[in-house]
């Protein structure tokens, strides 16, 4: 009832960072306790505590929906994490959560430079600490709503250096067509 997002663990080979494919060893197969592709256990991250999650495998609610759109100004390797901590943060504002499932999908990578990888995620390693502390202190204005909370905080990331300015005229360009198609944005609670 209170999940915005809902992400499954994949199997064999998971969108984990280049730090772990240097140095762990892949294959990797997570425990269950349903058969494959049952919904199993998941478990919900707790409001104002921040998780990583990608853009695969991923089920979105309706109340979470205007938080599909991904950054275009960061490389792809970290446009999904940086989306899923900005997303984090005003789903809290409507009261939903992120949360993991067990593996309904089994991940079967091309192979590619694990080192390239390394290199294009660097301002995760270097910057999400400060990004997710930066976020929790963040407030919207009291009078706005969570579209109007979602452009206050991509503008407040371009200003910060998080984000281009495309992002910011890209999440303007989504919200107004989320309202022309008729999408209603959950309330603030």
């Amino acid at each position: 009832e209170n999940m915005g997002v809902l992400q499954s663990v994949a199997n064999h080979d998971p969108d984990v960072d280049a730090i772990y494919r240097l140095h762990s060893h892949l294959p990797l197969h997570f425990p269950q306790t349903k058969p494959a592709g049952d919904a199993g256990a998941v478990v919900a991250v707790p409001a104002h505590t921040m998780a990583p999650y990608n853009a695969q495998a991923t089920l979105w609610g309706k109340d979470a929906l205007w938080g599909l759109l991904l950054p275009i100004s960061v490389h792809g390797r970290v446009s999904d994490i940086w989306r899923g901590y900005f997303t984090q943060r005003l789903m809290w504002m409507v009261g939903k959560q992120l949360a993991f499932t067990e593996p309904i999908v089994q991940q079967i990578r091309n192979p590619h430079s694990y080192l390239a990888d390394f290199q294009s995620e660097q301002p995760l390693y270097l910057r999400a600490g400060p990004l997710i502390e930066w976020l929790l202190n963040w407030e919207p204005s009291h009078e706005a709503d969570i579209a109007r909370s979602a452009e206050e905080l991509v503008i407040a990331l371009y200003e910060i250096g998080i984000v281009e300015i495309e992002d910011v005229k890209l999440q303007q360009a989504w919200l107004h067509d989320l309202a022309t198609m008729g999408y209603r944005f959950p309330h603030r609670r």
